[in-house]
């Protein structure tokens, strides 16, 4: 390799050049482009697949929650022997306990359990009641206003029985089909359910689980996915 030192004023440039007989090796500005959008591309996804399964969390968490305060609520019902409802918002749900000297449905206050909830930004409720879709209202009711408290009851209904009257709740995303839902059967067993890789609801979470020797006899239950 041989140097030459030429001074410019202050500044120093040195000039190098290959030995005879040597080539330079390197990327052109085309390769250095390629692999670029390569590397643009594969962070994205990486991305991309670390909010999805964030996202399924959130539904999974949500589910669970719900079913969780639910059980809550029907021991609640038995103990104070009154009935309990939900009402169910695109977004967002409440609790109410009906009165009956008023005749009315009021929300529980005081009690951080039972207090309203809105779910994380992007995830909306999809209710069936006796097989049929249940549309949703985008907000909840001003309970305030007794015309519109009269109007709009809550669809979930814990009885003072304990018993919970039966309905599946999804939970989905931007209209992406749904993961996750709750489920109250009619023999009052209350589910965390998953859909499954054919489009199938299984049980992850259940109140009744079946006997062992049923267990081994018959399959689990698992209903077609809608």
């Amino acid at each position: 390799m041989i140097r030459r030192l030429k001074n410019l004023g202050r500044a120093h440039i040195i000039h190098t050049r290959p030995l005879p007989g040597r080539k330079l090796s390197g990327f052109t500005l085309l390769e250095l482009l390629v692999v670029l959008v390569v590397v643009g591309i594969m962070v994205s996804m990486a991305v991309l697949s670390f909010g999805v399964l964030g996202r399924d969390r959130q539904a999974e968490e949500e589910t669970r929650r719900f079913w969780t305060v639910l059980q809550q609520a029907r021991e609640e019902a038995e103990l104070q022997v009154e009935d309990i409802g939900i009402y169910i918002g695109t977004d967002s749900y409440e609790y109410l306990r009906f009165e009956p000297r008023k005749d009315e449905w009021q929300l529980i206050d005081g009690d951080e359990l039972f207090q309203q909830r809105k779910l994380p930004e992007g995830l909306r409720f999809r209710l069936r009641l006796e097989q049929r879709e249940v549309v949703l209202k985008p907000s909840l009711p001003q309970r305030s206003d007794k015309d519109e408290n009269k109007k709009y009851p809550p669809h979930v209904m814990v009885l003072s029985s304990g018993e919970v009257m039966p309905f599946e709740l999804e939970i989905e995303r931007d209209g992406a089909p749904s993961l996750w839902r709750v489920t109250a059967l009619a023999n009052n067993d209350l589910r965390v359910e998953k859909r499954g890789d054919r489009d199938q609801w299984g049980p992850l979470l259940q109140t009744k689980p079946p006997p062992e020797d049923d267990r081994q006899k018959q399959p689990t239950r698992v209903s077609s996915a809608r």
